[in-house]
């Protein structure tokens, strides 16, 4: 059951990352470091929802350390991304 709804939530976290990726938006997303750093915030937490739920599950047998940098990995970029974002939204409500 968990991998038949992790998927699809993985997925159109993924999709809106891609989304933030390509549009131009307006607003608080407007900048492109923002615009960016959003997309890619987006698609690092898919890609972990994806691995923790998804491939740890079915794969059971995956080399540990391996496993412990794409985790590690994901979630650094995904916490830098959402500094940036933080930042951005701090400055926007000065």
């Amino acid at each position: 059951m968990l991998i038949l709804t992790a998927a699809p939530w993985s997925l159109a976290m993924g999709v809106l990352g891609l989304w933030l990726l390509a549009q131009p938006h307006t607003g608080l997303l407007g900048g492109p470091m923002v615009s960016l750093s959003a997309g890619v915030a987006m698609i690092c937490i898919a890609q972990l929802v994806f691995l923790i739920c998804v491939a740890d599950r079915l794969f059971p047998g995956v080399h540990r350390p391996m496993r412990a940098v794409m985790h590690g990995g994901l979630l650094l970029t995904f916490l830098c991304s959402g500094g940036v974002l933080l930042v951005a939204g701090l400055l926007a409500s000065v």
